[in-house]
């Protein structure tokens, strides 16, 4: 049976490109993300199950400077920390929202 994580959040700071750490609660198999009104960039996902040592995971996704607010699902591969990162500076504290999903 398929079912929801807890929701989090992880932010990229102004002037920044990768987010603090966000704790899924434990390994998910796919994450649905808010994004937020972001500078145009490239978004890929970095993964770790011991918060400690973190990868590049999948491919990215290419997102232009809008008002935010869409929903993008993503493979998270059974990881449980995740990282966004940003192919640009942000010039604004960016806030995402997102859950896991245990399939």
């Amino acid at each position: 049976m398929s079912y929801p994580l807890a929701p989090t959040t992880c932010v990229i700071a102004a002037s920044g490109t990768t987010s603090a750490v966000a704790d899924l609660g434990q390994q998910a198999d796919w994450m649905a993300v808010t994004i937020p009104t972001i500078d145009s960039a490239t978004l890929s996902l970095q993964v770790s199950d011991d918060n400690s040592t973190f990868v590049a995971l999948g491919s990215s996704v290419n997102v232009v400077a809008g008002t935010g607010a869409f929903v993008d699902w993503w493979n998270v591969g059974g990881h449980r920390y995740i990282k966004i990162v940003s192919s640009a500076t942000q010039t604004a504290a960016c806030t995402f929202k997102v859950q896991g999903f245990k399939i």
